[in-house]
């Protein structure tokens, strides 16, 4: 079923990912040819070698694990629950770590379904956490994912003829990759929506 997906899929012309925590689950995933895995919790070097493989790319929401580690107290979420928050974030964070020395290719993603909306530039400091540069991290969300979302023609870097969508803050994030949890400039289309003149 998985190989008739993306098949299909890609004679259509379009990408596949799988939402996939389990090793056997992104492993049969990875086989059947897939494009990528968001998660990919508990990925081991027979994964990683997968991923390479295939040339698939890693989506990791390391911050959805973070975020459900840091519920293991509330009453509000079944036992169950939190015997499984309390091992998935450390998990997720050591997993990118290895992808990371592994070589797999790795695209920022956040999974804000879990985590708060707007708090989504918390996932470069736990990929910096992981192993990675700031600057690895930043191409992570901006060369890497526009090239995962085959958009790469007009986002992902600044050049001429793309749509001018630029972020920017007042210190030096390859320095300190929590400066852009602050952005203090934000243009869309060529069009400032906040700071400038």
């Amino acid at each position: 079923e998985l190989k008739a997906i993306v098949e299909t899929a890609h004679a259509m012309g379009r990408q596949v990912t799988a939402h996939a925590h389990g090793k056997a689950g992104i492993e049969a995933a990875l086989r059947a040819g897939i494009d990528s895995i968001e998660h990919g919790t508990y990925t081991d070097d027979e994964t990683i070698a997968l991923f390479k493989e295939h040339n698939a790319m890693l989506v990791p929401t390391v911050l959805a694990g973070a975020t459900v580690t840091g519920w293991v107290n509330e009453p509000w979420l079944p036992e169950a629950s939190r015997e499984k928050a309390a091992i998935v974030g450390p998990l997720m964070q050591d997993m990118l770590r290895r992808a990371h020395e592994g070589g797999v290719t790795v695209a920022f993603g956040t999974d804000t379904g879990v985590s708060q909306h707007g708090q989504n530039a918390k996932e470069f400091a736990l990929m910096v956490g992981a192993g990675f540069t700031p600057e690895e991290a930043i191409r992570s969300a901006t060369v890497v994912a526009s090239k995962h979302l085959e958009m790469d023609a007009d986002i992902g870097t600044i050049e001429a003829g793309k749509y001018a969508d630029i972020v920017a803050v007042e210190g030096d994030p390859l320095k300190d990759v929590t400066e852009l949890e602050d952005i203090d400039f934000v243009m869309k289309g060529g069009k400032v929506y906040k700071g400038g003149k």
